[in-house]
């Protein structure tokens, strides 16, 4: 898959990947910020900005303004937050690439931030917080990463807390929007169909309402990964029980893994597939298919500037949750003290099974221009499908066993569970 790649004179980034056979096309924004970079007093700012771009704007001063321009195109439009990272997109017809390109850019640089917008979206976020909360399948990830990364800005939620999201004004909004959001700092990418990304009147559109000189702005891009350095790569806690009389028991427990730009990662990936990827994996099999112990069980890694997690998570029967977590941390063990090492099939399965993923994800144009943007981002160096897939099928079998003995520690190991339980049952699988 082809792209090009250039710089405006204002610093911006822009990444043009034309697709064949598509008539629609993805515009979307990626900012180098999230909420690991937030201050306490800032918790949740970088999530309650994205809300905020779209409540009004210079020329499209109210919401439903915003709304009317993406509505009558027929466009997707939505916006996210990350821990390290934040997106803005519009997925419409190509021939409205202009339009597209037009509102964005005035949600980026020209937003109104008014207090009264502020004051009614903090109680939109203020429920979006109990939402989540409700949810114990969402909040044992929260708990998790607030155990495994204390210390640093990873642990606190991306939405903040509802103090911190009541207290914001919009000069909070407009400092913040001057730290963060230069086009130095930002990343535009335009995925979709080949004949308009190739017209030379595109250049002229991106020109008109990205290459903008913004006095109040940051100038440079900002080093997220030098910030990431000076932080605490790991917490020195390794429980965590929200006693909460629940349906099903929640948990998540997972060992120190890999950063973003450690060579490893394709090891690993296949090393998630192979344990709890997909149906046919380990985890599935043994706490799904065989024992019945609950409806969702994988593994996950993550992966962050200066570090990362490799586990798993599932959802199971609370009087059998420690059943269920037994089962799970001796799925690992076997693996590291290669009792059950990773096998020449497994290894070639998974790697057939994430090529299957890649090239289903590549048909849309949303998930191609994410694939290019969050490579410039986070990695600062595009590496195309193509070539992540021949790293993937040279990873060998000595690799991803020795990566798994390496990860998985004892005395390493971390757990968050969230059901009607004390503490004091969990120890054990910590100590």
């Amino acid at each position: 898959m082809k792209y090009k790649r250039f710089e405006l004179d204002n610093g911006l980034r822009v990444i043009l990947v034309p697709m064949e056979s598509v008539e629609s096309a993805t515009v979307l924004v990626l900012g180098n910020t999230g909420s690991r970079f937030e201050t306490k007093d800032q918790w949740g700012i970088a999530h309650f900005f994205e809300h905020m771009v779209f409540k009004g704007t210079k020329s499209y001063p109210s919401p439903l303004d915003i709304a009317l321009a993406f509505d009558s195109i027929g466009a997707i439009s939505n916006a996210f937050t990350s821990k390290e990272y934040t997106g803005y997109f519009a997925k419409t017809a190509s021939k409205h690439i202009p339009l597209a390109l037009e509102v964005l850019s005035e949600m980026m640089f020209f937003p109104l931030l008014k207090e009264a917008g502020i004051k009614r979206e903090s109680g939109v976020i203020t429920e979006e917080i109990n939402m989540y909360l409700d949810q114990p399948m969402q909040q044992v990830g929260n708990e998790f990463e607030k155990l495994m990364y204390a210390g640093s800005g990873l642990a606190h939620d991306i939405l903040g807390t509802k103090k911190s999201v009541a207290s914001f004004t919009s000069d909070d909004f407009r400092r913040f929007l001057a730290r963060w959001y230069g086009p130095a700092n930002l990343t535009l990418v335009i995925a979709g169909d080949a004949d308009s990304l190739t017209q030379p009147d595109l250049g002229k559109q991106i020109e008109k309402n990205f290459n903008l000189d913004l006095k109040d702005r940051e100038s440079q891009r900002q080093a997220t990964y030098q910030l990431a350095k000076k932080e605490r790569r790991f917490g020195s806690g390794l429980l965590k029980v929200i006693e909460k009389k629940t349906e099903q028991a929640h948990l998540v427990l997972a060992w120190p893994g890999l950063n973003l730009k450690d060579k490893r990662r394709p090891a690993l990936s296949l090393l998630s597939v192979i344990m709890g990827g997909n149906m046919s994996s380990r985890l599935f099999v043994e706490v799904r298919e065989k024992r019945g112990l609950g409806y969702y069980v994988r593994a996950e890694a993550d992966y962050y500037h200066q570090t990362g997690s490799f586990g798993a998570s599932a959802g199971v029967d609370p009087s059998r949750v420690h059943q269920a977590v037994e089962v799970i941390v001796n799925q690992f063990k076997q693996l590291a003290e290669g009792k059950r090492p990773i096998t020449q099939t497994e290894l070639e399965n998974a790697k057939e099974y994430l090529t299957g993923q890649v090239s289903l994800s590549l048909e849309d144009s949303r998930s191609v221009a994410q694939w290019f943007g969050l490579k410039d981002v986070l990695m600062d160096k595009i590496k195309t499908p193509e070539e992540s897939l021949v790293e993937i099928r040279a990873v060998t079998l000595n690799e991803i066993n020795e990566l798994a003995k390496e990860l998985i520690q004892s005395g390493q190991m971390r757990l968050a569970v969230i059901g009607p339980f004390k503490e004091s049952e969990f120890r054990k699988y910590v100590e």
